[in-house]
């Protein structure tokens, strides 16, 4: 998969595009069948797949006070993209500048001169252009004399509601991990570097991958079953994960830390991605040593247990 960082300052144009738009947080499963449409109708065409997304939030230049945390990070967005099978990413800065792209300019000399788009995939909901003021009733006109097709995916239903980003992130910090990864069509992922920390995992027999907290959407504090894959690597380890404070070795200093079951080898300084599977009990605050090793064993033996390990 090829990521162009703003096609506006790049020299590379496109061909014989299918492209999915949207900002897609989280890549829930209404996004994912709008993507998947892009991927499936490239491979029909021999032609290439783009999804064209931001690289950052666009509430951040709009209205600032109302950006929410994201799901996902750039790099997490990346990893479940290529995980689809997309063959390009435009990762677009939203800044003033963008803003003020006037809709037909964002059809013409974006979708149609840079990306070659032969067909566009857009949720039902989308805008686009300065001010927001284009829409999918106005892609489908602008675009009847163009050799463009527009493919406008309906709104998905789960449930009773409707998949979007916000009622995912509420159901996230809810701890309704079953739930948000039902939706998400994929269990959570959290990805990060591996850090240096104080080693105590390792002292008390269960070594752990310390990832640093990031500026997005967390679940509550709690124990986690789940798997890791390492950056650059197929292999998928089931792990146990504790998401908080660690309040019975270091209380108040917030962690995610990654014990990944019968893993030899040094994973410091590299990027791991995290699938988060399902709770496994709350955080708590072990009376003693002994008790909290006791705690960890048992967190183990019952992931293990559940993924048949």
């Amino acid at each position: 998969m090829k990521v162009i960082k703003d096609i506006l300052k790049c020299d590379e144009k496109l061909n014989n595009s299918y492209v999915a738009l949207g900002t897609f947080d989280g890549i829930h499963r209404g996004h994912r069948e709008l993507i998947q449409g892009a991927v499936n109708k490239a491979k029909e065409n021999n032609g290439i797949s783009v999804v064209y997304t931001f690289l950052n939030h666009p509430l951040e230049v709009i209205f600032p006070d109302k950006k929410p945390k994201m799901i996902n990070t750039v790099k997490e967005k990346l990893f479940i993209l290529e995980e689809i099978g997309v063959d390009y990413v435009v990762l677009q800065t939203f800044d003033d500048d963008f803003a003020n792209i006037t809709k037909e300019d964002f059809i013409d000399k974006i979708l149609i001169e840079k990306l070659g788009a032969k067909e566009i995939f857009v949720g039902f909901n989308y805008t686009f252009g300065q001010k927001g003021k284009g829409n999918t009733d106005f892609l489908k006109e602008y675009t009847r004399c163009k050799d463009l097709k527009i493919n406008i995916v309906p709104p998905i239903e789960c449930r009773g509601k409707i998949l979007s980003s916000t009622v995912i992130r509420k159901l996230i910090l809810e701890g309704k991990m079953e739930k948000a990864n039902l939706f998400l069509g994929r269990p959570l992922l959290i990805s990060g570097v591996v850090e240096h920390g104080k080693k105590l995992g390792r002292m008390l027999g269960f070594p752990t991958a310390n990832l640093k907290i990031m500026n997005k959407i967390y679940p509550p504090f709690g124990i986690y079953g789940g798997t890791v894959t390492i950056d650059g690597e197929d292999e998928n380890h089931i792990a146990v994960i504790n998401i908080g404070q660690n309040p019975t070795l270091k209380p108040g200093e917030l962690s995610v830390e990654v014990h990944i079951l019968d893993f030899q080898g040094d994973l410091y300084g590299k990027r791991i991605y995290v699938n988060l599977e399902k709770h496994l009990r709350e955080e708590k605050k072990f009376d003693s040593i002994e008790d909290l090793i006791k705690g960890i064993g048992n967190d183990v033996k019952r992931w293990r247990e559940i993924k048949g390990k």
